[in-house]
């Protein structure tokens, strides 16, 4: 992906409700899990490294089948099951020796198994990061890196990151590791800090219109505030286009 394509994708969702890093990674994701379904589910490369992951972490297995399992996710699931079953073919109890200090330990700490035992467990465990979590990593850190590098300059992020709803306070601090320049620094702190202040201040108008002498008021721009500082906090939904 071209960084002016970045840039521009970036000042689009900047228009959109919620931090901009997150909503383009997530759509990048989604992207990138079709294209494993539909174009590289055969590819030996690619289910070498879903078989040594052991499958995807459990947020990206979910989200491969969120619009219903498919034939593709079938291959894939299929293929790692067979290569853990594999693996527990050769599994055979080891158990610990009888002796006193054998039985002290084992009643101590349950977690203690015996070499034979715990070489199996560790090969039953991912042998490699999910594929899909590299890839979202590569994609978050680019996006970081153009958008601190966008925030000033000609074309500029700045005047449509103060308009929007600012960074989610993961992508706050990692954009701040890459600033370099103090005037870009303050500049993205102080845009940042007023776009939670707003925010701040809708949530206290929820609050306000909670009492009784205020709930004949009408909502306005508060409606929703609580569901955007939870994503301003956390991250968005997952299951949110």
């Amino acid at each position: 992906m071209s960084k002016t394509k970045v840039f521009y994708d970036l000042q689009e969702a900047l228009g959109e409700t919620g931090c901009p890093i997150c909503r383009l990674k997530v759509a990048a994701v989604r992207q990138h899990l079709r294209g494993i379904l539909w174009e590289s589910v055969n590819d030996v490369d690619v289910r070498q490294d879903i078989r040594q992951a052991r499958g995807f972490c459990q947020q990206h297995a979910w989200q491969l089948v969120e619009g219903g399992s498919s034939l593709g996710a079938v291959i894939i699931v299929r293929d790692v099951m067979k290569a853990v079953l594999k693996t527990l073919d050769s599994a055979a109890l080891d158990a610990p020796k009888p002796s006193v200090f054998g039985r002290v330990l084992g009643s101590l700490d349950r977690r203690h198994v015996a070499p034979a035992n715990a070489d199996l467990i560790a090969v039953l465990a991912p042998q490699s990061t999910c594929p899909v979590c590299v890839f979202a990593d590569h994609t978050e850190n680019d996006l970081v890196d153009v958008m601190v590098a966008s925030l000033t300059g000609e074309p500029a992020l700045m005047d449509a990151f103060c308009a929007s709803d600012g960074l989610c306070l993961l992508h706050l601090r990692q954009a701040m590791t890459r600033v370099r320049d103090e005037a870009i620094f303050e500049g993205l702190l102080n845009a940042q800090k007023t776009i939670w202040t707003r925010l701040v201040g809708q949530l206290d108008e929820i609050v306000r219109k909670e009492d009784y002498r205020f709930r004949h008021e009408p909502r306005g721009e508060e409606v929703g505030a609580s569901l955007r500082a939870i994503a301003a906090l956390s991250g968005p939904r997952i299951d949110t286009p």
